[in-house]
This record gives C-alpha cells, structure tokens and sequence, in this order.
C-alpha cells in the first residue's frame, strides 16, 4: 500500500466488540483509498466477539491488541505502532466514501500548516427524519462552534500529524469517552491549525443515538464540548459511558443502498416542482398549440432527463460543497424560469441553454475530485453540445423558422435519450461499478 505525493497516511480503527460493522468498515477503506493507505491498523480494545478474527482474515490489514479497555488508550496504542506521518482515525462503524481520501491528501498537500482535518458525520443506518434533523443540527452547530472555539475534532473522522500528537504528549488516557476528541484538538491547535471542513465526511451509524434518543445525545455532545473549551475537562462522568452494541448492524441497507435511495428521493422530488411548475402553467395559461405541443414533449423528456440526472449525479456529488449548493439554486431558479416561459418560446429556449451551461460548469468542477471520471466527462461534453444545438435553435427562431427549430431540436433530444438509456447507459453508475470491478 503506497501513497502519492509522499504522505504516508496510516489508518487506524480502535474496535470493541464490532463483529458486525469491521469487515464493512475495512473493506470500503481499502476500495476508496484504492489501497493508498500505507497501513491499516485494527486495535483490537479487548473484544469478546469475532472482531479480532474477522479483522486479521482481510488482506493487508494489521491487527494489535490493547487489552484494557477505553477509547483513548485505544488511540494511544495506534499511535505508538503507526509509521505514517498523518494518523487517521475512524470508527468501526464507520465507512468511507470515494471522496474522502482525496479530499484528506490535496488538504494536507495545499496546508502544511495544518495538523489536523476533520469533518461530520452522515448516517446510513438511520430514519429518513432522522437523517433529515441531524445533517440540520450538523450545519447549525459544527460551523459556529468551529468558528467560536477555533478548533474541532470528530473522534470518529480526524486525521493528525503523527509528530503533532506526539508532541501534545499523545492522548489523554484519563478519559474513557466523552469530551476526548474536544480534548485532542485543544491540545492539537497549540502546534499548528486544527481544521474542520464539513466537506469533509464520513457515513456512521447512528445507533447511538437511536439507543439514547436524539435530543439527549446532542446535548451530551454539546455539553462536552462546551466544558471542555471553557473548563479544560468533560462535563460527563466518563465511569457511567455505555458501550452501544445491542443494536446488530445486520440486515441493514448497504451504504449503496442508503445513498442510492437518498439520490432516488431526491430525484423524485425536484423533478416533480418542475412537472408541476409546467402544469400550472399550462393550465393557466393561453397557448399557440403549434408552438406549445413540441414544447410540451420537450419538457416532458426533459424532466425524465433530469430525474435519472439527478439520481445518478447526486450520488458522486459533494454534499457539502458550498459552491456545489450555489450551483444547484441556480439551476433549480433556471429550472422554475423555464417552465413559467413555456409559451414565451425564445425565453424558453435560452433558460435551457442557461441550464445546460451552469451544468457543464458545475460538473467541470468534479473532474479529479470524484471517482467516475470517465462519466463526469461525458457528462460535460453532452451538456456543451446542448449549450450548442440550443444556440442553433434560437438562430433559427430569430431567423423565421421557430416552428422546424424546435421540431428539430425536440427530435435530437428525443433520440440523444434513447441513445443515453440503451446503447450507451450514461445514468447507471453500477453497470460502471461492474465493469471497472
């Protein structure tokens, strides 16, 4: 396992009884590194059950025990084996996604300063409304108290430098759990920059708080936190920590799944506004027929396009890329504009060119960032060889023949689909996946 560039990342997984959860969590480090990790270390914290076992039959992976129980002495005993420069810690119960280990190597590459980079959880294994209120709290909270702390750590996704950790004295053994990863980045920020980025994420379980329930954890978390920027100590009795495993892991959707099913309503929700935007304004409105039919059926393949679009692309798109969101309003606002002008045939027209060129833009920017490059690619080359037919058409309207230019360009439209969905099956990531497996 070699990195590029010349940082050596050690992953390091401290497990307590996770049976369950370790073959998944070691499995997607390996495939979304593409093995670039230069070691990966299971600290087995004195496990009862088979994670030991399951841990040392999967290629590549190293396993230490350390026999007293307790987080920080979990991370200290990686510390202590690990021989990469940057230290990065997850939990076992947590899984990788294609875009985390770029995301880490290009921070460390452009911040030599930094000695730390963290980011926030998503969850795979919880409610769809539970999801929903915990990316909410994440964005509420975690960017102000960054902001007003000057440092923050997720335990269960951080990287450091190892010298760094080093130097702080290592971990503070004396806490078995809460208030410890507040307690790492204070102490951390006295070396250099602790950084945390909410593009920088990782899927977990949430069973926790499905155990403790969610307003209960939130605040236990936040107490912590808060005691330990003022007071220097956890606000909790670290003796009374409960260990959550009861709740097995299996049976539950993949991480694929989750976020295929995420990508599913999302897809399902934006293309009806826009369905329903061009109703309405069908309904309300007074038509010239024979501008209004090829219309119609534009828009109807048009939202069909944009559902299995966004289905596929969401997927592989950062969720918490700032300028990612900007884009997505625009296009959502450009969406809206174009079905309210369905009988303003030029306005219509240029609000989907408008569409086709914020959407080359706004995949350009993935290129190198996201795996599936290849599809990115193309993705980009169709939406700047629509930028160009529009462009023809509106030509052709100013020119006299609306009428044979929008015919023309639904018909192109049409067959390009066809072509998308059969012959060449631009919206399906697995059969991409089959292929490069």
């Amino acid at each position: 396992m070699m990195t590029k560039n010349n940082i050596k990342i050690s992953l390091i997984i401290p497990a307590y009884n996770e049976e369950d959860s370790i073959v998944e969590c070691l499995e997607k480090a390996i495939l979304y590194s593409n093995n670039r990790f230069c070691e990966i270390i299971v600290i087995n914290n004195g496990s009862t059950d088979k994670t030991k076992e399951l841990a040392e039959k999967i290629s590549g992976v190293k396993v230490v025990d350390e026999p007293v129980k307790g987080l920080t002495k979990a991370r200290q005993k990686g510390l202590e084996v690990a021989t990469g420069d940057y230290l990065a810690y997850i939990d076992a119960d947590t899984q990788l996604h294609p875009q985390w280990f770029k995301t880490a190597e290009h921070f460390f590459q452009k911040h030599p300063n930094a000695v730390s980079l963290s980011g926030p959880y998503r969850y795979y294994d919880g409610s769809m409304m539970s999801n929903f209120f915990q990316h909410i709290i994440w964005w509420l909270n975690a960017p102000i108290s960054y902001w007003l702390a000057g440092y923050m750590i997720l335990g269960g996704n951080f990287i450091a430098k190892k010298e760094a950790l080093i130097n702080m004295g290592g971990f503070d053994k004396s806490i078995e759990f809460y208030g410890e990863d507040t307690n790492i980045s204070r102490r951390l920020s006295k070396f250099g920059d602790v950084v945390f980025k909410m593009d920088f994420f990782i899927y977990s379980s949430s069973r926790r708080f499905q155990e403790e329930g969610f307003i209960k954890t939130n605040l236990i978390y936040g107490l912590n936190f808060t005691w330990q920027v003022l007071f220097k100590k956890s606000f909790s009795n670290n003796k009374n920590y409960h260990d959550h495993r009861s709740r097995s892991l299996k049976g539950k959707d993949t991480l694929e799944e989750v976020v295929r099913k995420g990508a599913t309503i999302k897809a399902w929700i934006v293309s009806s506004i826009f369905a329903i935007a061009f109703i309405i304004n069908w309904i309300f409105e007074s038509f010239d027929w024979h501008k209004a039919i090829p219309l119609a059926i534009f828009y109807a393949v048009f939202v069909f396009n944009t559902f299995f679009s966004i289905r596929c692309f969401s997927r592989i798109t950062p969720p918490y890329s700032f300028v990612h969101g900007v884009l997505d309003l625009v296009l959502v606002a450009l969406y809206i504009a174009m079905a309210v002008n369905v009988r303003a045939l030029p306005y219509f027209v240029f609000f989907c060119l408008l569409i086709f060129a914020v959407s080359s833009i706004k995949y350009t920017l993935l290129l190198g960032s996201v795996e599936y490059d290849e599809i990115i690619k193309r993705k980009v080359l169709i939406d700047i060889m629509g930028v160009c037919g529009l462009s023809l058409v509106i030509g052709g309207i100013f020119a006299g023949y609306p009428q044979y230019s929008i015919w023309a360009w639904v018909i192109i439209f049409i067959l390009a689909n066809i072509i998308l969905f059969t012959f060449w099956p631009f919206y399906r990531l697995d059969v991409h996946d089959e292929k490069s497996g």
